[in-house]
């Protein structure tokens, strides 16, 4: 896959690794209670970076407009 920037190939490494855990989970792999919220978590903190690059790219967007 070729991307336009570096901010979108981060963008799409969230992407996959959230994919990953979330397969992962559809197959009941988590042994434990533990282990599922762990991984609920990982999923959260990779939107929240998802969100921060999305936010910086706009803020990058703005700038260059001006």
């Amino acid at each position: 896959m070729i991307y336009d920037n570096s901010l979108e190939y981060i963008s799409a490494k969230l992407d996959e690794r959230r994919v990953e855990i979330e397969q992962h989970l559809g197959r009941s792999a988590a042994k434990t209670y533990d282990e599922y919220q762990k991984l609920c978590g990982i999923i959260q903190g990779l939107e929240f970076a998802k969100q921060c690059v999305a936010d910086l790219a706009k803020r990058m967007e703005t700038e260059d407009d001006e």
